[in-house]
C-alpha cells in the first residue's frame, strides 16, 4: 500500500508539493485537524479546499519565480516573507488586529501605529520558512530531476495565479464580516501591499549568489544540522511571547527574532557543502519539523498560550466559529479562542 502511495506520487509531483504545503504549516502544527475528516468531513473539506487555494498556490508560483528568475534562496526567503504579508495581513488582518483570536497578548505587546509588530515578525519568519521554504527544499530531494524545471506554465500558470487572488478575495470578504467592529483601514492595507511588493522587487532584483553554500563537502555533521533546524522555531517563534511574560521592551525580540533566523538559516546553509550532502539536507529538515511535531503532541495535554500561538493561523479559528452551528461542539473544541 505505502509503496503504491509512493509511485503515484512520484509520479504527480504537484500533488506532493500540494500535499506538503499546507500540510507542514497546518496539518503537522495541528492549526487544522485531520480528525475533521472522521469527525465532520464537510468542514475538513472546506479547510482544505481554503488552505490549497492558499498555501498551494502560493508555494507553486515562489518556486516558479525561483526557476524563471535564476534566484537562490535568499530570493525564496524573500517571496515568502511577501506571501505571509499578503496571507495574515491583507487576507485575515492578524497583523493589525488586536484582538484577533490566535494573536492573545501578542496583539497588545508590541503593538504601534496600528500593527502587531512583535507577532508580525514570527510570523513572517514561520511563513518563510515552513510554509515556502521548507517544502520547496524538500520537493527538491525528493524530485532532484525536477530541481530546475518549471512544474507549470502557460494556462496553468494564470489559473494558479488566479486561485491565490480568488482565495485571497474571499478571505478578506470573509474576515471583513467576522470583524464588523473592526477595520485596518486602507492606509494600512495600501502600505503593506507596497511593502510586500517592494519585497517582491528585492528578490527579484537579488543576486542569485547573494547566499551561497560553501563548496566541496558539508562542514558539519547531520546531527548538527538537526540541531540547527531544531533550534529555529523555538530560537524565534516563541521569544515574542516569552519577551512579552518577562515584561521586556518589544523592540528586543522584534530584532532579536530577526538576527537569530538570519544567523541559523545563513549558518546552516553555507555549511551545507555542494557534494555528498543528502544525508545532512535530511537531518536539517528533520530538525526543522521535529519542533513543530512536539509542540502539536504538547498541545494536546495543555491551554493553549499566547506564545504557542505564534503558529496558528487564524483562517481556521474563523471558520470554526461561524460554522459551529453546522456539527457538534465537540468536533470543534480544538479551534475555539478567545479575545
Amino acid at each position: 500500500m505505502l509503496s503504491k502511495l509512493v509511485r503515484f506520487l512520484k509520479s504527480h509531483p504537484i500533488l506532493f508539493l500540494l500535499l506538503l504545503t499546507p500540510g507542514i504549516p497546518e496539518y503537522l502544527s495541528a492549526s487544522s485537524q485531520i480528525t475533521l475528516l472522521v469527525v465532520f468531513p464537510p468542514l475538513f473539506f472546506l479547510f482544505l479546499a481554503a488552505n490549497v487555494g492558499l498555501y498551494g498556490s502560493g508555494v507553486i508560483l515562489i518556486r516558479e519565480a525561483m526557476i524563471r528568475w535564476k534566484k537562490g534562496w535568499a530570493s525564496v526567503f524573500l517571496l515568502g516573507v511577501a506571501y505571509g504579508i499578503v496571507e495574515e495581513g491583507l487576507d485575515l488582518w492578524t497583523l493589525f488586529y488586536s484582538k484577533a483570536g490566535p494573536v492573545g497578548n501578542l496583539g497588545f505587546y508590541g503593538h504601534w501605529l496600528g500593527v502587531n509588530w512583535v507577532w508580525t515578525v514570527g510570523l513572517l519568519i514561520f511563513h518563510s520558512v515552513y510554509s515556502i521554504g521548507l517544502p520547496i527544499f524538500l520537493f527538491g530531494l525528493v524530485f532532484p530531476e525536477l530541481k530546475t524545471k518549471s512544474l507549470v506554465s502557460g494556462t496553468r500558470l494564470a489559473a494558479t495565479a488566479l486561485c491565490l487572488i480568488a482565495d485571497s478575495i474571499f478571505l478578506f470578504v470573509f474576515v471583513s464580516a467576522i470583524y464588523s467592529g473592526y477595520n485596518p483601514g486602507g492606509t494600512l492595507l495600501l502600505f503593506s501591499g507596497l511593502v510586500a511588493a517592494t519585497f517582491v522587487v528585492l528578490a527579484r532584483k537579488l543576486p542569485d549568489n547573494f547566499l551561497r553554500t560553501n563548496p566541496g563537502q558539508p562542514k558539519w555533521s547531520p546531527r548538527k544540522f538537526a540541531f540547527a533546524g531544531a533550534l529555529l522555531f523555538p530560537a524565534t517563534l516563541l521569544a515574542g511571547g516569552i519577551a512579552a511574560g518577562a515584561n521586556l521592551p518589544p523592540e528586543i525580540p522584534f530584532m532579536l527574532d530577526i538576527i537569530l533566523a538570519a544567523f541559523i538559516l545563513t549558518r546552516a546553509y553555507k555549511s551545507m557543502g555542494t557534494v555528498n550532502n543528502q544525508e545532512e539536507k535530511v537531518a536539517l529538515s528533520i530538525g526543522l519539523v521535529f519542533p513543530i511535531a512536539v509542540f502539536r503532541s504538547d498541545s494536546k495535554h495543555r491551554p493553549c498560550q499566547p506564545a504557542d500561538n505564534r503558529r496558528r493561523p487564524i483562517l481556521h479559528p474563523l471558520l470554526a466559529s461561524t460554522l459551529e452551528k453546522m456539527a457538534p461542539m465537540d468536533s470543534l473544541a480544538s479551534f475555539s479562542t478567545t479575545d
